[in-house]
């Protein structure tokens, strides 16, 4: 058996990031941008429903179309 052949067996055939550094950079950064994207769409709902549950201005709650069109 070859030295790169045992080499990997012994490792357990896993993933080595020095082979392929450009896709573990593609990964981190692609989980980076899903993780942000989740934390604004939170942000958004959670403020929606504190202004829609507001004590202050219960009756002035208007839902605001987030499409980019205006009025």
């Amino acid at each position: 058996m070859d030295q790169t052949r045992a080499a990997r067996m012994a490792s357990g055939g896993r993933f080595n990031v020095t082979r392929h550094p450009g896709l573990a950079i593609a990964a981190v950064t692609a989980t980076g941008i899903i993780a942000a994207v989740q934390y604004r769409r939170s942000a958004i709902t959670r403020n929606e429903k504190a202004q829609k549950n507001s004590a202050e201005n219960p009756n002035f709650y208007v839902s605001v179309d987030r499409s980019g069109g205006g009025i």
